[in-house]
């Protein structure tokens, strides 16, 4: 039989908690009755905040994400703004893609912030969302962040810096 290590099953924790708070945040998206875009987008959200938030202590952990919407948002919005407008999404997406690379400069913190920044772009065009659904988007980018924050900071917090 084959078998992964994994002291302490960190990595089995880390995973049950990511699938908890993409499920809660997927759940509370339908409840309010966003949709399917957005409850998509909303899971993608909370998947990236669970696995890309990398900082050594809770308090960083909870500034970056925190943060999370303020990368987020705009480019959701340009992204959604040029849908119509193949050149200047091209354009568009050569510079988040480069700003996201870029940001890897600050740490832990700016990895985390331009992966989101990126995949916010990349999940509106590949839903080919719209401007008319933008506020739907961030309704649900908005409630799985405070969902994967309660996963990550209430039901099972991992201080990550300390062995389990």
């Amino acid at each position: 039989m084959f078998m992964a290590p994994d002291p302490g099953r960190l990595r089995l924790r880390l995973a049950l908690r990511a699938v908890l708070g993409i499920g809660l945040a997927v759940a509370v998206a339908e409840m309010c009755g966003l949709s399917l875009t957005a409850s998509i987008t909303g899971g993608l959200a909370a998947l990236l905040a669970l696995f890309t938030v990398g900082d050594p202590t809770v308090r960083r952990q909870a500034v970056t994400t925190a943060l999370l919407p303020v990368a987020g948002f705009p480019v959701l919005a340009l992204a959604t703004m040029l849908h119509d407008h193949p050149a200047l999404r091209a354009a568009a997406w050569l510079a988040v893609v480069f700003c996201g690379v870029y940001a890897r400069r600050w740490g832990p913190r700016g990895h985390a912030l331009g992966i989101f920044a990126f995949m916010m772009f990349f999940v509106t065009q590949f839903l080919h969302a719209v401007t008319a659904q933008l506020p739907g988007l961030f309704a649900a980018v908005g409630l799985a962040l405070l969902a994967s924050s309660s996963v990550r900071f209430g039901l099972w917090c991992i201080e990550r810096r300390t062995p389990p």
